[in-house]
């Protein structure tokens, strides 16, 4: 009996952290499933930060995550400005799983697909604001300021 109830309260827990959008302050690993941030320096004024979400994170929440970690990394790197160079968002089916028993000759069974959404940027830090209007550059301490990590 004591097994029935611990694998009930595995599953539910399981279903309630599947039912949440991903946190902010998830790194990427195989205990969060590929979910979560990845950051890599590029070079000595520039990161790759990679953001994969859950099938409840969207794509404006998985923007606004990254945004926010660039800032961060830019204020501890010692950057006022930054600006986004390759951005991409996407939200792609990736994983279909289910079980399925056969009888004869009728296949009884269940499936789902997974939906992730995916940003990754290349950010770069810059002392200085550029003159150039048409050039899109963020503030680092109002990004920090402004831009909650809450979903």
């Amino acid at each position: 009996m004591k097994q029935y109830r611990n694998l009930f309260i595995g599953v539910l827990l399981a279903v309630m952290l599947a039912a949440c959008a991903t946190p902010y302050d998830t790194e990427k690993s195989f205990w969060t499933f590929g979910k979560g941030f990845e950051t890599m320096q590029i070079a000595p004024d520039s990161w790759q930060i990679s953001f994969v979400g859950n099938t409840n994170t969207d794509r404006a929440l998985t923007r606004k995550y990254v945004m926010l970690k660039a800032a961060e990394i830019c204020q501890k790197a010692g950057y006022p400005y930054f600006s986004f160079n390759n951005e991409q968002t996407n939200r792609d089916s990736v994983a279909q799983y289910g079980a399925g028993t056969t009888t004869t000759d009728i296949l009884w069974g269940s499936s789902t697909i997974d939906k992730e959404t995916s940003t990754v940027v290349e950010v770069t830090g810059l002392k200085n604001k550029p003159n150039d209007p048409s050039s899109r550059v963020y503030n680092t301490n109002y990004i920090l300021e402004h831009v909650s990590s809450q979903s």
